[in-house]
């Protein structure tokens, strides 16, 4: 199957390719884009499609501009971690002191609180997609705990956030 790279247009049958930061937008990922686009059509802001991996992308009148992956459901199950709702005070810790992850994390894995990994890895996420919702429009894309988590992760940081 054929692979566009960015900037694409959401519609399409293959994944979306880009070098930096190198990511890979599945096919079923982008038919979820192309579904909001259809929806939207002069739409500008970042959809962000929570799974494994999560993806943010940056989404402007029907074109994949941009998007970065991540891989934070998947570590914070191989922690054991992995609740439904992120401890809002370790998200925010670790948004304001990323460098302190790995000790955030042993603390979580000694507290056996779930919800404590899911707050530090999605307090990671956030940081690290700051470039994607900071002063954006966002949507969430999907239902469920892990759609109410990210929502409740960026509405703890004040950002406005639409679902789907």
């Amino acid at each position: 199957m054929r692979e566009d790279k960015v900037p694409a247009p959401a519609q399409g049958t293959g994944a979306v390719v880009q070098e930096s930061p190198r990511g890979r937008l599945e096919a079923a990922a982008r038919a979820l884009v192309a579904e909001f686009a259809d929806r939207q059509p002069n739409w500008d802001g970042v959809l962000c499609l929570p799974g494994d991996p999560t993806h943010w992308v940056h989404l402007s009148a029907g074109e994949i501009v941009s998007f970065q992956s991540f891989l934070t459901v998947r570590l914070a199950e191989a922690l054991g971690g992995g609740g439904s709702q992120p401890d809002m005070d370790r998200l925010a810790d670790t948004m304001a002191r990323p460098e302190r992850l790995a000790g955030y994390l042993r603390e979580a894995e000694l507290s056996s609180n779930r919800d404590e990994t899911l707050g530090v890895l999605l307090g990671a996420e956030l940081a690290a997609a700051r470039v994607y919702w900071l002063g954006q429009r966002v949507v969430i894309a999907g239902v469920g705990p892990l759609a109410d988590a990210y929502a409740s992760a960026l509405e703890g940081q004040g950002v406005p956030v639409q679902r789907t």
